[in-house]
C-alpha cells in the first residue's frame, strides 16, 4: 500500500520544532532593541514617534525584569 506524499502519518512532522525560550529579560531587551532600529528607520515622523513609545515600554519592561530578578533567590539566576 502506497501512502500518499502528504499524508501525515505522524503528528510530529506536522509541528514546527520548538523555539528556545528565552528569559523574559533577555527577551524583552530584544524587542526593545528591535522597537529602537523601527524608530531610527522610520518613514515619517508619526511612526517614528510610535515606534519610540514602544521603545520606552519595552526599556520600561526590562527594567522591571531585571528588578524581579536582582530579588529572585540565587538558585534562580
Amino acid at each position: 500500500m502506497r501512502v500518499a506524499h502528504n499524508a501525515c502519518m505522524d503528528t510530529q512532522t506536522t509541528t514546527r520544532p520548538s523555539r528556545r525560550k528565552f528569559h523574559p529579560a533577555a527577551y524583552a531587551m530584544h524587542r526593545q532593541m528591535l522597537a529602537v532600529r523601527r524608530t531610527m528607520a522610520a518613514a515619517t515622523v508619526e511612526e517614528s514617534q510610535a515606534a519610540a513609545r514602544w521603545a520606552q515600554a519595552w526599556y520600561q519592561l526590562v527594567q522591571r525584569k531585571l528588578e524581579q530578578l536582582q530579588h529572585a533567590p540565587r538558585w534562580l539566576h
